[in-house]
């Protein structure tokens, strides 16, 4: 793999290097003032006071589609232990033509029939329930994967839309908050018109029907890398202006997904690297959609490592470090996922071979469950480098640390004895709080 990749991260690091740290400071972290007091609320002093962050509010994500999908115990306990080492937040699949495989019987409830890549939502809920993992349900409707059995009546299609919509919302609707409403309808051929098995004005009819039903939770549009990270357009790009087509509607878009995958030869990426290897571009594209107020998620995120070789994972390694400074500083991004978390287990390909998306080796992991380099820097990052933990020195009034966002565990010692609290720290939260012992 051509090391000319990194020639525009080289060529503007000091820019890059300087807003990625102004604006990881003012976008992700802020100061907290803890306030020690009695029962009677009177302030404590000679007290120790430490802070340990447990969970970030950033979403640094990845599919579940492996989950318990290896053909052996070792590999599903390893995915297991290394997907809740980095992530916070779970892909669940609900791709229709997997989920319903017959017309009426959607694969709910505790044991439906298997498919390979699609686990069970019950057992993706139950594992990312035990590991505080939040979930985010991937796709209510994408074009591509509509059910061979789906009438070509427009009536009767969208009668079995609605009745989709309508199971999934009564039945997740209260357990997963995120989902990607419309996947990828500005992509492959596609014409509404004439495709009857379609509603008219597609795709805002299906996000004016998912909101119907899914009246608490978030609806995503999500897109494909070419379209999401194009900035020579500008506004006037497909993406751009279908997204505020649908806004000025009134139509409830509210989160944008921008996927992310590298899915080139060498020879093609390396021509491509002025739009995807390039901090001003993916700065440019980030402030454009960041315009409308709406969260932005990196949805679907693979950097390849052709053929698995040292100097290929390495060269992942670099180029994944400077792309999530990148995005992770972005006033406007909430989250990052990454796709496939193992080589050789992608889509389009047989388990465990070089074909289809497997070619890239965009995992994080080897097929063998080994960590690759870029494993162990976004461990980093997301544990080390983006992580608060600090002993705070005892002040007259209160105990001030200045700690990225997220959930944190509070111990104050007097006199040997130690009282144990949790606070989160908030984008939009209190920034003062009161610890009473």
């Amino acid at each position: 793999m051509s090391h000319t990749y990194l020639k525009y991260f080289e060529e503007q690091k000091a820019q890059m290097e300087a807003r990625v740290a102004l604006d990881t400071r003012r976008n992700r972290k802020a100061f907290a003032k803890l306030h020690i007091t009695d029962k009677e609320g009177r302030p404590v002093t000679g007290v120790k006071v430490r802070v340990d962050q447990k969970s970030h509010d950033f979403k640094f994500g990845c599919n579940l589609f492996m989950l318990d999908q290896f053909p052996d115990e070792a590999r599903n306990q390893a995915y297991r232990k290394e997907f809740k080492e980095l992530f916070n937040y779970g892909i669940a699949p609900f791709y229709w033509a997997d989920f319903e495989l017959t017309d009426g019987a959607p694969r709910m409830g505790e044991n439906p029939p298997d498919v390979y890549r699609r686990p069970a939502p019950e057992k993706i809920l139950g594992y990312c329930g035990e590991n505080g993992i939040d979930v985010k349900g991937h796709p209510l409707f994408w074009h591509k994967f509509l059910p061979d059995w789906l009438p070509a009546d427009r009536d009767e299609s969208f009668f079995r839309l609605d009745r989709r919509l309508r199971e999934l919302s009564s039945e997740y609707g209260d357990r997963i908050r995120d989902w990607d409403c419309v996947n990828e309808s500005l992509t492959r051929p596609c014409n509404y018109m004439r495709d009857t098995r379609l509603p008219r004005d597609y795709p805002g009819s299906i996000f004016k029907k998912a909101a119907k039903y899914f009246t608490n939770n978030r609806l995503f549009i999500n897109d494909v890398t070419e379209i999401a990270w194009d900035d020579e357009l500008g506004e006037l790009s497909a993406y751009h202006m279908q997204i505020e087509n649908l806004l000025l509607k009134g139509i409830p878009v509210d989160a944008i997904g921008m996927q992310y995958h590298m899915f080139y030869t060498p020879e093609e990426l390396e021509k491509r690297a002025g739009q995807f290897y390039n901090p001003e571009c993916l700065f440019n594209c980030m402030d454009m959609y960041g315009s409308f107020g709406l969260p932005l998620h990196v949805s679907e995120v693979t950097v390849p490592a052709y053929g698995g070789t040292q100097e290929n994972m390495e060269l992942q390694a670099r180029i994944t470090e400077m792309l999530y400074r990148i995005w992770f500083s972005h006033e406007q991004m909430e989250g990052i996922v990454w796709w496939n978390l193992v080589d050789g287990t992608a889509a389009y390909a047989p388990f465990g071979s070089f074909e289809g998306e497997n070619y890239y080796a965009g995992g994080l992991l080897n097929h063998d469950m080994t960590p690759k380099p870029v494993y162990h820097v976004l461990k980093r990052l997301i544990h080390e480098e983006w992580h608060t933990e600090e002993q705070i020195d005892s002040m007259p009034e209160a105990h001030v640390f200045e700690g990225f966002f997220g959930t944190y565990d509070v111990e104050v010692e007097l006199n040997g004895e130690t009282v144990r609290r949790e606070l989160h720290l908030s984008k939009y939260g209190p920034r003062e709080f009161t610890i009473e012992i």
